[in-house]
């Protein structure tokens, strides 16, 4: 990931000090190949999840990246024993990625041993995957999973969308699949903590009082007569006032929730059973560790009728340990706890303001650093990567919300390029791309993207690509940010705004607009993207990041981060309060590609830079 640097990440709660682990993909694929053969398996699908449905792992716990070399954030796949490999005339492990990912998976992985499909934005990872094994079925008879890497809903949608195929699924719910690729997995023993109800404005028992009325309303039960459970780790932060740093680039902390009426159980499996929980403020938290018998000794205690949970983020395993304990229970996919989060408290919002202004003066520092240099100084994609940790740090950060993008030239093209290298120097008129976020005390998480063109000497100038895809990318934000949306708006409508300023001027970008900040970088509740059913939710926090890419030559992403605001004087309507305050980078702008409107909208916006320091350069409107 860094060429060799582990101390690239230097905060508090940094995942620098983890064994290394660089996968020898002969190897891994040879031990799986043997598990397919042993349990009679034609195929199994990998992903790159934990038993919490994680986004980011640690290499160490990432299967996926064990069988394939590829370690970005999202992309899962099918490896195929060798017998059917060879019928099918294709390389062991067949990998599906999104738009972000498309240039580092080639990159990464080994044509002879990785085929990676490449999925438009109107695909998703495991829509590709059923139709594959549906095209392939002829060759597949027995295909196996991992139930506690695989969540619910993607195990439904897996057997909805083959049903033609009438494939024999199996269930892999004893970690055969990690053992056959010597995975080496990890344990984590920080300290699971409160924050106080000041910052995030709710006591725990106003967060189950909230819970447990949504639960009543939804099943109509009597109390007591409902179960809620999540094992997403944002959920145990929000309902518990809970923090941990268990993960790379998240605040929360591991563990599995029960919550019956008052009564809440947390479950530390295997990984995390000896931290220390120190949750005081709400005394009917009972902590079972490691003890899965305990546990269901515990939950039996209770006559439950209803089941609720997330079916996208509970792992298939725990939810066939639940039937088990209530065999007639009926189970719906509610989670309230998603919604609850989204929409924020103002005490949240102040925490998020108070967290962003530190984070853009930090980026603007970094960024004004990235664009001039020191005088008679080498400086590299690792060196940006360092400093804007150093940034953050200094300004009390405790971690990093997800690993900095930290892009010169060509490589500012992929979307969610992360290798920071040390070989790669900011070169003299390339375009510069740094996307980075942190947390500070509270735990909530920030984002932005920012990119300058390098100029250390006078007469260095933009050429005129760099100029057209900054302006515009720059353009469509704008529109983003200043639109006033109907109260009924979809995120679909909000992406396709936004994205139409790209199109107009010949560009597209293959992820979308926008995704929902809170304890984690990426949360559930709010999305803007293509088809995006999710309505506009009022004091949700969410970004506003087009970009444009152009492969070979270089790329440009602007984002900011809004708080979704009703509307005072139109009450049908909402806007957007932007929280970022990080300057553009001038030298890129071209003026002519700008109404009256922009102008105005970007005179303002520097003016309040100017004021709070984190100009980056000197805007010609002032």
């Amino acid at each position: 990931m860094n060429n060799g640097h582990p101390m690239i990440d230097r905060l508090k709660y940094s995942f620098s000090g983890l064994p290394p682990y660089d996968a020898s993909v002969a190897e891994t694929q040879a031990g799986l190949s043997r598990l397919l053969d042993a349990a009679r398996l034609d195929a199994v699908v990998i992903t790159s999840q934990d038993e919490y449905v994680t986004e980011y792992l640690p290499r160490g716990n990432n299967p996926r990246y064990a069988v394939s070399g590829f370690d970005g954030s999202a992309g899962c796949g099918i490896f195929l024993s060798a017998a059917t490999a060879q019928a099918l005339g294709v390389p062991p492990f067949v990998l599906f990625v999104d738009g972000r990912y498309h240039f580092q998976a080639d990159e990464q992985c080994d044509p002879a041993r990785v085929r990676v499909e490449k999925l438009g934005i109107d695909v998703t990872i495991w829509q590709a995957m059923a139709d594959w094994l549906v095209a392939h079925a002829s060759r597949l008879a027995r295909v196996g999973y991992d139930a506690r890497r695989i969540s619910v809903a993607q195990r439904n949608r897996l057997f909805e969308r083959t049903q033609a195929a009438t494939l024999d699924w199996a269930s892999l719910a004893d970690r055969e699949i990690d053992r056959a690729l010597a995975l080496p997995g990890w344990n984590v023993e920080r300290p699971i903590f409160e924050i106080p109800a000041t910052m995030t404005g709710l006591s725990v028992a106003q967060n189950l009082d909230a819970l447990n009325r949504r639960l009543a309303a939804h099943t109509g039960a009597a109390d007591g007569k409902t179960a809620f459970f999540t094992c997403a780790s944002d959920d145990l932060a929000y309902l518990l006032n809970s923090r941990g740093y268990h993960i790379p680039n998240a605040s929360s902390h591991l563990g599995f929730l029960f919550a019956i009426g008052a009564q809440v159980v947390l479950f530390l499996p295997e990984g995390c059973d000896r931290c220390e929980v120190a949750l005081d403020s709400y005394p009917a938290l009972h902590v079972i560790r490691r003890d899965v018998a305990a546990l269901e000794r515990f939950l039996a205690q209770f006559a439950i009728e209803h089941v609720c949970y997330g079916f996208e983020s509970v792992n298939c395993a725990l939810v066939d340990a639940v039937s088990r304990v209530w065999p007639h229970a009926r189970h719906a996919d509610f989670n309230p706890v998603e919604a609850m989060r989204a929409s924020k408290t103002p005490a949240v919002l102040d925490q998020f303001r108070h967290a962003f202004a530190r984070s853009s003066a930090a980026i603007a520092e970094t960024m004004r650093w990235a664009k001039t240099g020191e005088p008679g100084v080498r400086h590299t994609e690792y060196d940006l990567a360092r400093t804007i940790n150093d940034a953050y740090g200094a300004r009390s950060a405790v971690a990093l919300s997800f690993p900095s993008i930290a892009a010169n030239g060509a490589n500012s093209a992929f979307a969610h390029y992360t290798a920071a290298s040390a070989d790669v120097e900011l070169t003299e008129g390339e375009l510069v791309l740094l996307d980075s976020g942190a947390y500070y005390e509270a735990g909530f998480a920030t984002d932005c993207t920012r990119v300058v063109l390098r100029r250390t000497q006078p007469d260095t100038v933009a050429q005129p690509w760099q100029r057209e895809i900054y302006t515009v990318a720059l353009k469509a934000c704008i529109k983003g940010l200043v639109t006033r949306f109907p109260a009924t708006a979809t995120g679909g409508d909000v992406d396709a705004l936004v994205r139409q300023v790209c199109r107009d001027h010949g560009h597209d970008f293959g992820h979308g607009t926008g995704h929902g900040v809170g304890i984690h970088v990426h949360e559930g509740g709010v999305r803007f993207a293509p088809g995006a059913r999710y309505g506009l939710v009022p004091n949700a926090v969410i970004s506003v990041e087009p970009g444009i890419y152009l492969p070979g030559k270089g790329g440009v992403r602007i984002e900011n981060i809004v708080i979704v605001r009703p509307d005072d004087a139109q009450p049908d309507t909402v806007t957007f309060e932007n929280i970022v305050t990080v300057g553009y980078d001038w030298d890129l702008i071209d003026l002519d590609l700008l109404d009256d409107a922009e102008r105005a909208y970007l005179r303002d916006y520097e003016r309040l830079c100017v004021e709070r320091g984190t100009q980056v350069t000197a805007c010609p409107l002032l």
